[in-house]
């Protein structure tokens, strides 16, 4: 890779790990479900149109949406709004990687392999140390809905292969047009003064609201996949490491978040089981959580 490419991979680990922020800035005015139809609605009307119906494979982007749109980033973003820190949301989500090497052990027969096997352990044994923090101690359930969050993304992971022949920015395009509608109604249902919530909104939140969606979903997913696509996969994959770090890094910057010597533990021993992971078997492509 050249420096130039470099520094984009790790820009683009760096926005998808700032993320966070803005993400959390969104949750304080709007719900949820709000805020993801939000989101998806707009990702949906900039790509759409730049990319033709995906024939023979409605259903297949109607299950993903549902999967990765609507079940992963509502149980993620919903654990936030039930009080889960956002560094724990940080870490809780890089369980997608185990969970997805473990989904493909049952469902294709994959072989974990000994180093796969180890990695998991460690990532998952890290999540345990965090769980017994007291910071997880009293939010057992948003951590857990997280977690659930994470489980999703891990077959979602899987489920997403079916689209190896689509550009990324096609799948995410048409994924988040069906996505949106799911989100709206379950905002319709369970949340309320989503109006006034709009119409009192301020420029910070805008401005969040952009930054997730043009920084951290279309460039983001743009630039990473154009790298995927120019250089082998082993090369750029190890860059997503440093997405928790750079996501601990600005959580803590801009929340004061304390960190305890048992948080730093786990999440150092989950970051390294999903390391293992990754670096034992780069080939496989995954989308990033952001």
């Amino acid at each position: 890779m050249t420096l130039r490419d470099k520094m984009l991979a790790l820009l683009v680990c760096a926005a998808w790990g700032a993320n966070y922020v803005p993400s959390r800035w969104l949750l304080d005015v709007w719900g949820p479900f709000l805020l993801l139809s939000m989101r998806f609605t707009i990702v949906a009307l900039v790509l759409v149109p730049f990319y033709r119906t995906p024939t023979g494979k409605i259903r297949d982007i109607i299950v993903l949406s549902l999967v990765l749109g609507t079940v992963h980033f509502g149980m993620m973003f919903g654990g936030m709004a039930m009080g889960l820190d956002v560094s724990s949301t940080v870490i809780s989500s890089q369980l997608g990687v185990p969970f997805s090497c473990l989904l493909g052990s049952i469902i294709f027969q994959d072989r974990l392999g000994r180093w796969r096997s180890l990695g998991m352990l460690v990532s998952f044994l890290g999540v345990i140390i965090i769980a017994g923090s007291p910071a997880i101690a009293e939010n057992y359930l948003p951590f857990m809905v997280a977690c659930g969050g994470a489980l999703a993304w891990g077959y979602g992971n899987i489920y997403i292969k079916r689209f190896k022949d689509y550009p990324m920015l096609a799948v995410l395009g048409w994924m988040s047009l069906f996505t949106a509608p799911q989100l709206v109604l379950l905002s319709y249902l369970f949340e309320e003064g989503q109006w006034q919530a709009l119409q009192t909104t301020d420029m910070r939140v805008w401005l969040s609201l952009v930054y997730t969606v043009l920084l951290s979903s279309i460039m983001g997913y743009g630039v990473w996949y154009s790298l995927m696509a120019k250089h082998r996969v082993s090369q750029v994959v190890p860059y997503s490491l440093l997405i928790p770090v750079f996501g601990l890094t600005f959580t803590h910057v801009a929340f004061a978040e304390e960190l305890t010597t048992q948080f730093i533990v786990g999440g150092f021993a989950t970051i390294i089981g999903v390391g293992i992971i990754i670096l034992r078997k780069p080939e496989q492509q995954h989308l990033e959580q952001a």
